[in-house]
């Protein structure tokens, strides 16, 4: 009797904390994008292009996203996109360096940040900063690509 409790508590524990997730691992090859934008940029008049992300849940998420340069000199080998889910319920700040990513999205006001995992080649995590105060919104909500 006490092994099924304790089984039970052990697998109700097990649940109550895998649905509260506030993190995603994935693979993602920077480079390979990369080299797929530029080409998708040459071909296409409007410059959006489709970027496949996770949510905290690993959902897939697919961005519309285009290159937004943050000043007037363009820096070379970083790239810079913004864009919008195409359910147009998120919007996404990126930044791809030669070697790796980092970044954000917005949605529902909680924002949801990408950064590159430590000693682990073209993997990234998806997580909700558990420090930032839920009451408060963040990003500009009419920061999106038209």
């Amino acid at each position: 009797m006490k092994k099924l409790f304790l089984l039970f508590a052990v697998f109700s524990f097990g649940l109550l904390f895998s649905q509260n997730q506030q993190e995603f691992i994935f693979k993602f090859k920077v480079k390979k994008w990369q080299k797929e934008f530029k080409k998708h940029q040459k071909n296409k008049e409007k410059g959006t292009s489709i970027l496949n992300l996770f949510d905290t849940s690993g959902r897939k998420i697919n961005f519309d996203v285009q290159e937004k340069n943050i000043s007037e000199v363009k820096m070379k080998d970083i790239l810079n996109v913004k864009g919008k889910s195409l359910d147009h319920s998120k919007i996404i700040t990126l930044t791809l360096f030669p070697k790796s990513m980092s970044g954000s999205y917005l949605e529902n006001g909680r924002q949801y940040f990408i950064e590159p995992v430590k000693d682990k080649c073209n993997t990234y995590k998806v997580y909700i900063n558990p420090t930032i105060d839920k009451d408060v919104e963040v990003g500009q909500l009419k920061d999106f690509v038209e």
